[in-house]
């Protein structure tokens, strides 16, 4: 099916409201006038990017505008590596393709399986080709289903990985505990010098850790201009745990944080003309209240 408004392009997006069929060059085109903002067509649509091994992957990049998000992804021609992030068609979006860039380096950086000699045929290896590999005790993978069927696989290092092969490779760890974080694709990766580790998103304790921050930086309840800077830098860490009490707790005592966050930051007494609205827009944002 052809693209409804430029009759050229092979249609990919379907608008039920709009009765249209679009490319996703005239989708973005639609949707960014509509929106009011600028499209970013001055870019790169294929990159090249060698990963830790030094093997050279190719990416396609794309930018899909729809309203309330803008997303950039990273699609591997002829693998399995795929990488997005997700921002507002207001922001900066060249900003965010330079994110995207830094995500496919940090997960090029970082490989989850480690190849196991030849010489030996081990039993719970995972096979790929001629080569075998095991698990490392800290990886990533993505979900997704099969090719022949609707069996979930997990893509490994870009690579397609059955779940019983995994659940072998697992046997090399019996007698382990395995913590495990389902996350979405625009989140952050796992890189080189990464561990998980285990956070509380107990409300009482990220507000107690919040004040802590906030302590570090104040004077009798003031903040001097000359401390905003490392004051909102340090505060982002406890922004990023109110984004995991959102995505991965209780949505509602979410939204409590944040309004007790941004009450707390709209009564500090100082002498900067910008402080605390950065902070402020950026705690709407993590709990979907702009």
């Amino acid at each position: 099916m052809k693209c409804s408004k430029c009759k050229k392009n092979d249609a990919t997006i379907h608008i039920q409201d709009l009765g249209l069929d679009l490319c996703l060059d005239c989708n973005n085109e639609i949707f960014a006038e509509m929106l009011a903002v600028e499209k970013l067509d001055d870019f790169s649509k294929e990159i090249s990017v060698f990963d830790v091994d030094k093997v050279l992957h190719r990416f396609e990049i794309t930018n899909m505008i729809m309203p309330g998000f803008s997303t950039w992804r990273a699609q591997e021609i002829g693998g399995e590596y795929e990488f997005e992030v997700l921002v507002r068609p207001e922001d900066d979006q060249q900003a965010a393709l330079r994110r995207l860039h830094k995500k496919i380096l940090t997960g090029l950086g970082y490989k989850t399986l480690s190849p196991i000699s030849k010489e030996y045929c081990i039993s719970n290896s995972i096979r790929i080709g001629r080569k075998q590999y095991s698990l490392k005790n800290t990886g990533t993978c993505r979900i997704r289903l099969g090719d022949e069927d609707d069996t979930a696989c997990l893509v490994i290092d870009g690579k397609p990985v059955s779940i019983y092969e995994f659940g072998l490779a697992l046997t090399s760890f019996e007698g382990f505990n395995m913590d495990f974080q389902i996350k979405d694709k625009t989140d952050e990766v796992l890189g080189k010098d990464m561990v998980l580790k285990p956070v509380s998103i107990d409300p009482d304790i990220i507000m107690e850790r919040f004040e802590k921050t906030l302590g570090w930086f104040l004077e009798d309840d003031f903040l001097s201009y000359k401390r905003e800077c490392p004051c909102e830098e340090a505060l982002l860490e406890r922004i990023d745990d109110l984004e995991m009490l959102y995505k991965h707790g209780d949505r509602y005592l979410a939204v409590e944080v944040a309004e007790k966050m941004k009450e707390r930051l709209s009564c500090i007494d100082t002498d900067s003309d910008s402080f605390p609205e950065y902070l402020l827009s950026l705690i709407d944002k993590v709990v979907g209240m702009d």
